[in-house]
């Protein structure tokens, strides 16, 4: 999906806690309905809780569900309480509760969490559950995104000035290959992850760091050009990679190598197996993972190029998890075999205006859109009320202005607006309205929107696309788009969402699709970077909601 917001991130992803089996997984960008929450079943219990992540870049597969902005209490992923008779996709025995072995065979890459056959870290916001099997990072969340938790670094401390960020290592960490993990690695990681040209959509959250450096094998020392208490935010969007491995290929070849889908090494607690494109991915348990052997043999994640196809599988015992909409909830609650797991998804619906589109550039058309869209009935029929509407990117209310437009639907406004801004003359073809969501409760979002558009005189046509494609469209330098629908991620730092709106966060180093530039928003950003006291801080970031709220660069819903 895209990085943005709904519920995706987004959105976000937490991975089997690392030793693998039965850890929630909480999906990363995608709709504000139910937010896709993945997880096993009890057959094999994780050493630990891995962290929600917050992803968020229009890599994920479509999610579900959708207007209403922010982290509703929708559903999330269904599990099978049984052990299925067999798997679709090899020969294999299945975990069982209780039990230690087998194979757990699930849609990890299904809903607004997934990201299908797209195996490069830096330019992912999303498949973050399945990365994390087999990739680590120095640091993630605990699954309640309150605290952060060491997973390759065994402590850290920051300077009081922000400035220094020194992380200890674990000892003993290999990577799949036997090789030892250490501090030449972490340097490896960050320094791509901060390189301009390494395609990564967080790389604008990375600009402030001034140098790595790697005093011992178990030592990398971080230090920031500025005072930065996002870093370590930042920090859990960086997966670990070997630079034994990767370090002699050219950072312009890195993207496209084979590597990535051949045979890649992490330190995670499952090891690359086989790939069959289109169909699956199967991972073999680590053996000398740090935590200790995972109690499953095999992880096997199968594609599917509709959510509704996973469900059936999960149905009939060839899968034991997937993720699910709002609307298929229903079916899930009346199958005694199926567990439901509901969870907010931390990710906004918008719509994104082109703004390089002389239609869109006076802000007078992108408010009647506003008015025009019936924000609160989509929530209150559509949603089931299993989301909220927010005046801007921000989720948490702490982030959001007292005073903010609230946009009540309002069609006699909507007109005005558009005749004040010439819309007649200047409306030209009908808005061909891109997105990747292709569950049936978006599309009946989509339509809704549609129509009350249509009735303040603006006609949209609906083209939904796999997200390659829509990536194709949207993520480049002269996009393709005039206005899209998609989803993207809040998380526990605010500064996440700062990948959409800063003016140097535009495509492909960043989330900046619409190519939105003011002064005022990246003031408001860069200074909530920098902002150690909290009260002042959410000031920042209520700056930044009023400007997106005023000016709606998009469209939040």
């Amino acid at each position: 999906m895209s990085p943005e917001q709904l519920l995706s991130r987004r959105v976000f992803v937490t991975g089997f806690a690392a030793a693998a089996g039965s850890a929630l997984l909480a999906a990363c960008g995608g709709s504000s309905s139910p937010t896709a929450t993945i997880a096993a079943t009890k057959a094999a219990a994780p050493t630990t809780a891995t962290a929600p992540t917050t992803g968020a870049a229009a890599t994920s597969a479509p999610p579900t569900a959708a207007v209403a902005a922010t982290t509703p209490a929708g559903s999330a992923a269904a599990i099978s309480t049984t052990a299925p008779a067999g798997s679709q996709v090899a020969a294999t025995t299945q975990a069982v509760a209780g039990t230690t072995g087998g194979t757990l065979t699930g849609g990890f890459d299904v809903g607004p969490g997934g990201s299908p056959a797209q195996f490069y870290p830096p330019s992912m916001g999303a498949g973050y559950v399945w990365l994390e099997k087999y990739f680590s990072k120095l640091v993630v969340y605990d699954v309640g995104f309150t605290k952060m938790q060491g997973e390759l670094a065994e402590s850290w401390t920051i300077s009081a000035d922000a400035k220094t960020f020194t992380f200890k290592l674990r000892p003993n960490v290999k990577w799949h290959d036997g090789t030892a993990f250490t501090s030449d690695d972490v340097k490896f990681s960050v320094e791509l992850a901060k390189n301009p040209d390494s395609q990564n959509v967080y790389q604008p959250k990375y600009t402030d760091i001034a140098d790595i450096a790697t005093p011992d094998p178990l030592t990398a020392v971080i230090t920031t050009n500025k005072p930065n208490v996002a870093l370590m935010d930042a920090m859990v969007f960086v997966f670990m990679l070997p630079k034994h491995a990767l370090g002699s290929i050219a950072l312009k070849d890195l993207p496209k190598s084979d590597w990535w889908y051949t045979n890649p090494i992490g330190t995670g607690p499952f090891k690359w197996s086989k790939y069959v494109p289109d169909q699956y991915v199967e991972l073999v348990a680590n053996d000398t993972y740090w935590r200790g052997r995972p109690k499953l043999d095999k992880l096997i994640n199968r594609y599917f190029k509709e959510s509704g196809s996973a469900l059936i599988a999960l149905q009939k015992g060839e899968i034991q998890f997937t993720y699910v909409t709002l609307d298929e909830s229903a079916l899930v609650k009346q199958n005694a075999n199926l567990t439901l797991i509901p969870g907010p998804s931390q990710v906004e619906n918008y719509l994104q205006f082109n703004l390089k589109d002389p239609r869109f550039q006076d802000v007078r058309v992108r408010q009647a859109f506003m008015y025009a869209i019936d924000r609160a009935t989509i929530v209150s029929q559509l949603f089931k009320g299993a989301a909220v509407v927010t005046p801007c990117v921000f989720d948490n209310p702490k982030y959001q202005p007292k005073d903010a437009n609230p946009y009540t639907y309002d069609v006699n406004k909507a007109k005005q607006l558009l005749k004040d801004a010439n819309w007649d003359a200047i409306k030209g073809q009908p808005i061909e309205l891109l997105t990747y969501y292709a569950d049936q409760l978006s599309q009946d979002i989509l339509v809704t929107i549609q129509q009350q558009l249509a009735a303040v005189g603006v006609q949209i046509t609906i083209k939904a696309v796999d997200v390659p494609t829509f990536n194709g469209f949207t993520n480049k330098a002269a996009p393709q788009f005039t206005l899209y629908y998609a989803g993207g991620a809040n998380g526990a730092d605010p500064d996440v969402t700062s990948i959409y709106f800063l003016s140097t966060a535009v495509p492909p180093s960043g989330s900046n699709r619409g190519f939105w530039s003011n002064a005022d928003e990246d003031k408001a950003y860069t200074d909530g970077r920098a902002e150690a006291d909290p009260t002042k801080r959410a000031t920042d970031y209520q700056n930044a909601c009023k400007i997106q709220n005023d000016q709606l660069p998009w469209a939040p819903l």
